[in-house]
């Protein structure tokens, strides 16, 4: 290596030109092309590219851009910008593989989303009557009838005697 190159190692700042990686820098070897400025190359950048790097080319010549066609004058309004398709609910998607109570954390957790913003979609579900709040869990079931949840709490308060309920 001869003062030149290493005056362009430096220049460099012991760096490839392409990866600008600066393991084994005194190992690199600096390219002199016609027509170019010198290229600083690791040995796996040379070994890749050969003798031509993609730094320091000249630039493509520009080509005259062909004209552009006409414009035609259409009788229809202009096109309104479509939006995406919008993606499918994650919570409601979640709320299917979900055992029928649960709670927001595990709720959270099945559709990827934080406990915040589930909590506030359950309750946007809540008011839809999509779900409803048992205690502190939710559930999916539909709400019992009167008469069902009378028993239940009759139940509840009755714990030795048992209530057979007729067919």
């Amino acid at each position: 290596m001869d003062a030149e190159d290493l005056n362009e190692l430096e220049r460099a700042g012991r760096r490839c030109a392409v990866c600008e990686s600066g393991r084994g820098w005194r190992r690199f070897q600096v390219l002199r092309l016609p027509g170019r400025e010198p290229v600083v190359l690791c040995g796996n950048c040379r070994a890749r590219f050969g003798d031509d790097p993609p730094v320091a080319r000249q630039p493509a010549p520009v080509l005259a851009k062909p004209p552009a066609p006409p414009a035609r004058e259409s009788t229809q309004e202009p096109s309104k910008p479509q939006r995406g398709d919008r993606r499918p609910d994650r919570l409601r998607a979640a709320l299917r593989k979900l055992p029928s109570s649960f709670s927001t954390a595990m709720a959270a957790r099945v559709a990827g989303l934080n406990n915040d913003k589930t909590l506030a979609r359950l309750h946007e579900l809540e008011r839809r009557g999509e779900v409803r709040r048992v205690g502190n869990r939710w559930s999916t079931e539909p709400a019992p009838d009167a008469l069902a949840s009378a028993m239940d709490r009759l139940e509840a308060r009755t714990s030795n005697l048992r209530i057979v309920r007729g067919r």
